[in-house]
């Protein structure tokens, strides 16, 4: 970490830097636990350090609140600007328009091409670039062309899209669906096989039954298909999931139905594919090869990205982008209440829950992410690499090490690590003394 130190006096332009701290970006702990025999019980991607955001919305009055929440997060900004405006909709009763609607998915589908594009990248750079610039073009139709999306308010959107816009994005719909195409078939032709999971996977649909990634249901499948929970509202999420540890960096969250031993669960793409079938045709295909394969979470990045593409290419030429409302008049925060607003973003399920005391003011924030509900997932993938071959150099650093590197790219935390070059991981490895025998325990 680099401090400035002042300038020198009769020398604005001369400064002194202090090093004092080398961070690595690419740098993170797993913490292994061993019992007496040197045997490996459980592992875990160790979250103490990261900081919760939920405090910075807690005290703020609720008209700031979509400013702030538009830069929460630099990795996924377009999921947190979604869910927290669709918090704030749930607190005024307020419900957005069919335009507004149809911009935020435009929205949303843009984000979601753009962030997995860089996932593909090792597998066509030319294909992730051309599908990289057709999610950018995407979020600047609906209304967000820098980093930090602009596009939703309460009741809807900022603007429409310009009919110009559309005819573009129409334009250049057919090379990125080829692209996709191509970088998913490549993927399904390695043969990746998926990881065997004993949690459930959540995922949004929509009132259909079909997997949405602004879907306004929740729906909940066992790791051996049967369907716990089909269509939970957002009004719901209280009684659906429960932190264990609430307000920790690793709150462990886990599925009330199932108790807090069998209610681990994983969100993400493979949790999108696993919850039904999608609803644009070319996916659905290579979503039905994915499952005939047992493939896992690399694939289905590819098969959402091609999902999004087509989604994105139906709703320029049906004309629900330009034309409508883009706001419907937003509700009041003058009573007290609860809202819940989420958005299945590249990583998987994002919640909001907000609460104010009709004083137009947040009493509580809780912002649970993709990563806190993953953990226990990625804990069982560690465990299953942890003892590869190779897996820690004498120093307890592992530098590129493939098994690890894979569990980490497999579960994809918003952290990053994951943005590391193959084999520029550096996963320092931990060990402590075992506290439980059960494997994957976090």
């Amino acid at each position: 970490m680099v401090h400035g130190v002042g300038s020198a006096i009769g020398d604005p332009v001369s400064q002194r830097w202090v090093l004092d701290e080398i961070v690595d970006a690419y740098g993170a702990t797993v913490v292994v636990e061993r019992d007496a025999q040197g045997r490996a019980s459980a592992a875990r991607f160790d979250l103490t350090g990261l900081p919760r955001v939920d405090a910075m919305l807690t005290g703020q009055p609720v008209g700031g609140v979509p400013a702030l929440v538009e830069r929460l997060c630099g990795i996924c900004p377009a999921a947190h600007h979604l869910a927290g405006v669709r918090a704030l909709e749930a607190l005024a009763t307020t419900t957005p328009t069919p335009a507004g609607t149809a911009v935020r998915a435009l929205l949303h589908h843009g984000a979601t091409i753009e962030t997995h594009a860089a996932r593909l990248a090792v597998v066509d750079p030319q294909g992730a670039m051309t599908l990289r610039t057709f999610g950018k073009a995407a979020a600047a139709a609906a209304g967000s062309p820098g980093h930090f999306p602009a596009t939703a308010v309460v009741g809807g959107v900022a603007g429409l899209v310009p009919s110009s816009a559309c005819d573009e994005l129409a334009a250049s719909a057919g090379p990125a669906l080829e692209a996709a195409v191509a970088i998913a078939g490549q993927e399904l032709s390695t043969g990746a096989a998926g990881h065997p999971y004993r949690g459930a996977d959540v995922a949004l649909v929509g009132s259909d039954g079909h997997p949405d990634l602004l879907g306004e249901r929740l729906r909940v499948v066992a790791a051996d298909g049967t369907v716990v929970e089909p269509s939970a509202a957002p009004a719901g999420w209280d009684d659906l999931v429960v932190e264990s540890v609430p307000g920790a960096p690793a709150p462990r969250p886990y599925l009330v139905a199932l108790g807090p031993s069998d209610g681990g669960y994983r969100v993400g793409p493979v949790s999108q594919l696993r919850v039904g079938t999608l609803t644009t045709p070319v996916a659905a295909g290579l979503q039905a090869q994915w499952a005939a394969a047992g493939a896992g979470a690399r694939v289905a990045r590819a098969i959402i990205t091609v999902h999004c593409v087509e989604a994105v290419a139906a709703a320029v030429s049906g004309g629900t982008l330009t034309e409508g409302d883009p706001q419907a008049a937003p509700g009041g925060f003058d009573q007290p209440g609860v809202g819940v607003g989420w958005a299945d973003g590249p990583r998987g399920l994002l919640v909001h829950r907000y609460v104010t005391d009709g004083s137009g003011t947040l009493t509580q924030a809780m912002i649970l992410t993709p990563t806190a509900q993953n953990e226990r997932w990625l804990a069982e993938l560690l465990l299953d690499a942890v003892d590869h071959p190779g897996a820690a150099g004498a120093d307890g650093v592992v530098a590129g090490q493939p098994a690890l590197e894979e569990a980490v790219r497999e579960a994809d935390p918003c952290l990053p690590v994951t943005s590391a070059p193959i084999g520029g991981m550096g996963l320092t490895v931990a060990t402590v003394a075992a506290s439980e025998p059960r494997r994957g325990s976090s």
